[in-house]
């Protein structure tokens, strides 16, 4: 494909492919570490409730004053 391309265009071509292809690259590692970062916020939330719901009162009910 790129052989077919004439003179200097052909190196243009190939730059502008591989800055493309880095910057899809960057795009697809950014994605991921925000999904990351939103399932350890869940996780942290999770652990939260369920560090509040194991909060027993003298009576043997869940403690459900705010």
């Amino acid at each position: 494909m790129v052989s077919s391309v004439s003179g200097g265009s052909a190196s243009g071509l190939m730059a502008a492919l591989m800055k493309e292809a880095a910057a899809k690259q960057t795009l697809e590692v950014s994605v991921i570490k925000k999904g990351q970062e939103i399932e350890k916020m869940q996780g942290d939330s999770a652990l939260k409730l369920i560090d509040a719901a194991a909060n027993v009162s003298e009576s043997g009910k869940i403690d459900v004053r705010v």
